[in-house]
């Protein structure tokens, strides 16, 4: 005997065709719109990614904190340019050189995305550090204001040691002003920070050569007159003292004072300017040498080619250390120098980032010279070749 079912009162009944397609429809729907959701929101976190600094996405992306503890900046590869079109120089018979000196720069980011940090975390050219081990607790206002001041300072020190190299002489010591003078010592309570020493027992006193040379006559001991001029008034007066011993060479005449050499500016036979634009820090001084160097002088400084350049530079010509020489690096490179010339003690730093580019270390004038007569560039016995 075959049972027959009965539907059950409390359930509905079952659908028909159309109902069931119905439902598929909707069912595939829903799955697109779940599909939509998800790809929607990967790329509200990309676009988050990219555009949010990586400190305030921290705030809700577990796995951020690092970032927003560090405070990081990014120091990027910035560009590497030619700097014979930034000087100029009012004489004639300038010497365009074909080759290039190449000033290098960094590009610093101080807003980081966590795009940003990914991607400085791939990129070896790429530098995440510290806000505070790079630009400490300053504004960018501050900072930026500082680097501009920082690049005229290098400015003319570029100008005064490039035409120093080439003997003409920029400023000249009219005396030795007093910048302390120190207790107990004989000349406590005689002379003043602020004085300037224009003569010691009638004779003339220009610089330290001369004031040296003078003392070597004296005993300790002895009463001797010093003539200062007041740096304000410019009146002078006499002042007697008795020389003291000196106490690291006991027998020599002693003032017991500190001292740095007043000097004023010479007229030179033309004017060099530097276009620095907004770009700023003392780090293209040497850069700027060469190249007044190479524009003032006859021959090719870089042999016909471009060479890149960083480091600080003196007056008197030493080479000063400059940051981010890696990214730098990567910047010359990038921009096809034949060398990179950087102060000695960032070889180690810029070499990883050069690639087949080679980094010559330097720690003077003398010394970048040397290092492009070894590139091909004509630098033996450089004489000013040009007239006002």
């Amino acid at each position: 005997m075959s049972e027959v079912s009965t539907p059950d009162p409390m359930l509905p009944p079952p659908p028909g065709p159309a109902a069931r397609a119905d439902e598929e429809r909707l069912g595939r729907a829903s799955v697109w719109w779940r599909i939509a959701a998800v790809v929607l929101g990967l790329g509200v976190i990309a676009l988050a990614s990219a555009l949010v600094p990586a400190r305030t996405l921290a705030a809700v992306i577990p796995g951020q904190r690092l970032i927003i503890d560090q405070e990081l900046v990014a120091q990027k590869p910035g560009s590497a340019r030619s700097t014979a079109a930034r000087v100029t120089i009012s004489a004639d018979g300038i010497d365009q050189p074909e080759g290039s000196i190449l000033f290098t720069t960094v590009q610093l980011d101080t807003s980081i995305s966590v795009f940003d940090w990914l991607n400085g975390e791939l990129d070896d050219d790429i530098d995440l550090r510290p806000r505070s081990e790079v630009i400490g607790d300053q504004s960018d206002a501050v900072r930026r204001e500082r680097n501009l001041e920082m690049m005229r300072v290098s400015k003319d020190a570029a100008v005064v040691a490039a035409l120093h190299h080439l003997g003409i002489d920029v400023f000249e010591e009219t005396g030795l002003g007093i910048d302390t003078v120190l207790d107990d010592g004989p000349a406590d309570g005689l002379l003043v920070a602020g004085d300037v020493i224009i003569a010691v027992d009638g004779t003339p006193i220009t610089g330290f050569e001369s004031l040296q040379n003078e003392l070597a006559d004296k005993s300790p001991g002895q009463v001797g007159t010093i003539t200062v001029e007041n740096i304000d008034t410019l009146e002078t007066r006499d002042v007697e003292l008795a020389w003291g011993d000196h106490p690291e060479r006991p027998g020599d005449a002693y003032i017991g004072i500190n001292i740095v050499p007043r000097q004023e500016e010479l007229p030179l036979p033309f004017d060099v300017d530097i276009d620095s634009g907004n770009i700023g820090g003392p780090s293209a001084g040497l850069a700027f040498t060469l190249t007044i160097l190479d524009l003032l002088t006859e021959g090719e400084l870089t042999g016909g080619r471009n060479v890149a350049v960083t480091g600080t530079i003196s007056a008197d010509g030493t080479v000063g250390p400059v940051g981010g020489s890696g990214q730098k690096a990567a910047a010359a490179r990038d921009a096809g120098a034949v060398a990179f010339i950087v102060p000695l003690a960032m070889v180690d730093e810029a070499s990883p980032h050069a690639g087949d580019m080679p980094v010559i270390g330097v720690a003077s004038l003398d010394d970048a010279l040397d290092a492009l007569a070894e590139l091909g560039g004509t630098t033996d016995d450089l004489e000013l070749m040009v007239f006002a």
